[in-house]
């Protein structure tokens, strides 16, 4: 499975970091116009290589992710080839704004194989011809190629949970891996548009995505489901609370660093600000944003919780009441 959500927040309203929330349209272009683009692309380069790929490969651009992973949701409940036959699920989300090389990929955890697998296709000394160069086009004209062989500076998280679809099969053990960039100041704003992507980059995480599909389909063994890394197993990302927080996901060591806290929002009202690193929540350890996510996923609207925070050398304690999600 190659997934990429085809969705995003229209209008904006609740989600949205603008404050003209209500009336900007929010445009989407890295999140998640890029994951689609990267989706079609590698449709292309996949059913035009030679040798023709050994497992069947479904593409799927679900909706519905930015309300809690309902296309991924429904998908897995109803798939179209049964989720036992699925050996991986790979997913995009956000992979147009590469900065300085630097690539993160979540769900290494979630099979035996990934994390070597990863590093190989990184560090690949392969002949040019087996190499697969991607190239990103506006309406349908190339912008930018890549050199396949230029490799990244990996941040691996082993999670399989997280933001995004790839959770959703997780949750029915099927082994997944995602990919993007990082967040960035226009994440779920109006000024997320396509003049700030970088084609060059994305082409080149399009080519490194499509080398991790050519492996997983030359291995003759699947590869093998393992539980990753995490205090809590076996449950979807509903998001049926609303904090107001945009966290910086690559911050992924000691705390989850808040790049905005939305004013009129549940964080904004507790006394959060951006820049703070939310180091526990609702009673659990926040190391990085799957710890944030699970802590989220148990929290319930109109409960007061509380959540500590670094505030550059101050820790500090505050009350959080989070509100339902619309």
């Amino acid at each position: 499975m190659i997934g990429a959500h085809y969705d995003h927040l229209g209008y904006g309203g609740e989600g949205s970091g603008s404050l003209s929330a209500t009336t900007g349209i929010h445009h989407g272009a890295d999140d998640n116009a890029s994951g689609v683009a990267g989706l079609l692309e590698l449709a292309r380069l996949l059913a035009t290589q030679n040798p023709k790929s050994r497992r069947t490969i479904v593409f799927i651009a679900f909706s519905g992710e930015e309300e809690g992973l309902i296309g991924s949701s429904y998908y897995v409940n109803h798939p179209i080839v049964p989720l036992a036959n699925t050996v991986a699920m790979i997913n995009m989300d956000m992979i147009g704004r590469l900065k300085e090389r630097k690539l993160i990929v979540g769900g290494v955890g979630t099979a035996s194989e990934w994390r070597s697998m990863i590093d190989s296709v990184n560090t690949s000394t392969r002949p040019p011809s087996t190499n697969i160069q991607a190239t990103l086009r506006i309406a349908g004209e190339p912008v930018a190629a890549t050199d396949p062989k230029a490799n990244f500076l990996l941040t691996l998280n082993e999670d399989g949970y997280g933001p995004s679809d790839h959770s959703s099969f997780y949750a029915k053990h099927v082994p997944v891996l995602f990919f993007w960039t990082g967040n960035h100041e226009d994440y779920h704003k109006p000024s997320d548009t396509a003049d700030k992507i970088n084609y060059e980059g994305e082409a080149r995480v399009v080519s490194f995505v499509a080398s991790v599909i050519r492996d997983i389909d030359r291995s003759d063994k699947r590869p093998t489901y393992a539980v990753a890394k995490s205090e809590s197993q076996g449950r979807t990302m509903g998001f049926r609370v609303y904090l107001g927080t945009t966290p910086n996901y690559a911050d992924s060591n000691d705390g989850l660093k808040l790049d905005v806290a939305r004013d009129d929002s549940p964080a904004s009202d507790a006394g959060l600000h951006a820049g703070d690193k939310i180091v526990k929540l609702a009673g659990r350890e926040v190391k990085n944003v799957y710890d944030y996510t699970y802590a989220l996923g148990e929290m319930k609207a109109g409960q007061e919780y509380e959540v500590e925070v670094l505030r550059g050398s101050e820790r500090l304690t505050f009350r959080i009441t989070p509100a339902a999600r619309k």
